[in-house]
């Protein structure tokens, strides 16, 4: 996984609003100049924070990147987006939120 680029995109995706556009006007075109596995990619488009801790991007990105630019901005849907739907009821751990 090249987690250095994926954080570098995440960055960009958080503090560039050129960036921000693009993305939300035509994501394939802008992840074409990543060096991205399709997996990453897939995880950038359908904004799958919890695959994207654990493959080693830091948490403070994909919130701040979840927060910037997903469909449902709100931190209980990123709270849900990091819960496995398997384990619904267990607690979740992040490094960016207090235990």
């Amino acid at each position: 996984m090249s987690r250095n680029v994926v954080e570098k995109l995440l960055y960009q995706l958080c503090i560039d609003r050129s960036i921000k556009q693009r993305f939300k006007e035509e994501g394939d075109k802008l992840l074409d100049r990543y060096a991205l596995t399709e997996q990453e990619r897939h995880w950038v488009q359908t904004f799958d924070v919890a695959a994207l801790q654990k493959h080693g991007v830091h948490p403070m990105l994909t919130m701040g990147f979840w927060q910037e630019n997903a469909p449902n901005r709100s931190p209980v849907a990123y709270m849900q987006a990091l819960r496995p739907e398997s384990s619904a009821t267990e607690p979740v751990f992040s490094a960016a939120l207090k235990q």
